[in-house]
């Protein structure tokens, strides 16, 4: 059931019941619009049925919220924010404060704003670097999100190739040392963990008949996530070729981002963390500034490592797990902050 129409404002945005909000395009809309029926506020999309600028009201004050290419955490100031959104400079900080984090150098990918940075980091010398390295080394943009552009690479043509692809869209990516161990994410709101999960990368099941390249091809995704990788491991970490034929059942992964929009999984979802993750993810928010955050992080043998910090992280994993009861403790803890 679509949303229905109740009102709407002199500049054409429309006041939505919540009594159904999963019309809404936009997710954070949905989960204002929810929270807000449950607090008693108004809730108001201003861009009519998508809810990607929209407005909650307490009756006395009211606070715009922008979710698509913007943020609507008003949990997190614009400083702390914008150092987690460059994953470079957030790494630098998580170091500076003795955080542990993945050992990673940041590179440029285009001459554009060349004058403005000294030479040693241009294309040529991310090249240079990634020869040197011990192979294979795991590449992403500084700035995207939803695992886009975040791949393995495992030669230096495959770098080039990379170089050529990356470069249309970012002007900067940062080479991290691979890691082959289990990936969490634990979710910090307001110096405590709120809940945890153990992430999976997208998996492949055999049937007996399709080959690798095949079974990857077929598999689900959003519109707007990054083409799935190329590279495939066995249950037993092994790489398997692309023609490779899997048994019927047989299953296998493909190394890459793990992103819920990529076709990973939600495994293990829990409130709050384990002890020794949740230390690390709140030392990781604590030190960037952020009152909300999402930690992804490798359980590796000698402890948990950060791999970034999210501070406009999505939530619709817990949509996917009926958790609702979290979605909204997020929420009013959002209307609070910015309700002030």
């Amino acid at each position: 059931m679509e949303p229905g129409v109740v009102g709407s404002s002199p500049t054409g945005g429309t006041i939505l019941s919540v009594s159904d909000p999963a019309g809404l395009k936009s997710a954070h809309a949905r989960y204002a619009a929810f929270t807000a029926e449950r607090c008693g506020f108004d809730f108001r999309s201003l861009d009519g049925p998508d809810g990607y600028l929209f407005e909650v009201s307490d009756g006395a004050r009211a606070a715009v919220f922008a979710a698509g290419a913007g943020s609507p955490y008003a949990l997190n100031d614009t400083r702390a924010a914008s150092i987690a959104r460059d994953k470079a400079f957030c790494a630098d900080v998580l170091r500076l404060a003795g955080v542990p984090v993945l050992a990673g150098e940041k590179f440029f990918v285009t001459p554009r704003w060349r004058e403005m940075r000294h030479p040693g980091r241009e294309a040529a010398d991310a090249l240079a670097y990634v020869c040197a390295s011990r192979l294979p080394v795991f590449c992403k943009p500084i700035s995207a999100s939803n695992g886009l552009y975040a791949e393995l690479i495992e030669s230096a043509a495959a770098f080039d190739d990379y170089l050529e692809r990356v470069s249309r869209e970012h002007f900067a990516i940062l080479i991290q040392s691979y890691v082959c161990a289990p990936e969490f994410r634990v979710f910090v709101l307001e110096g405590r963990a709120l809940f945890s999960y153990r992430k999976s990368p997208p998996r492949l099941v055999g049937d007996g008949v399709c080959t690798v390249s095949a079974l990857i091809d077929a598999l689900p995704r959003d519109d707007s996530s990054p083409v799935p990788g190329r590279v495939v491991r066995d249950a037993d970490g092994a790489p398997l070729p692309l023609n490779a034929v899997l048994a019927a059942g047989a299953v296998a992964s493909l190394v890459g981002p793990a992103n819920r929009s990529a076709g990973g999984a939600a495994d293990e979802l829990r409130d709050g963390a384990r002890g020794d993750l949740e230390r690390v993810a709140l030392a990781a928010s604590d030190a960037v500034g952020l009152r909300l955050a999402a930690v992804d992080m490798f359980d590796c043998d000698d402890g948990p490592t950060i791999i970034e910090v999210n501070s406009n992280p999505m939530i619709a994993t817990l949509e996917d797990h009926g958790r609702w009861d979290l979605i909204e403790t997020i929420w009013r803890a959002n209307f609070n902050a910015a309700l002030r």
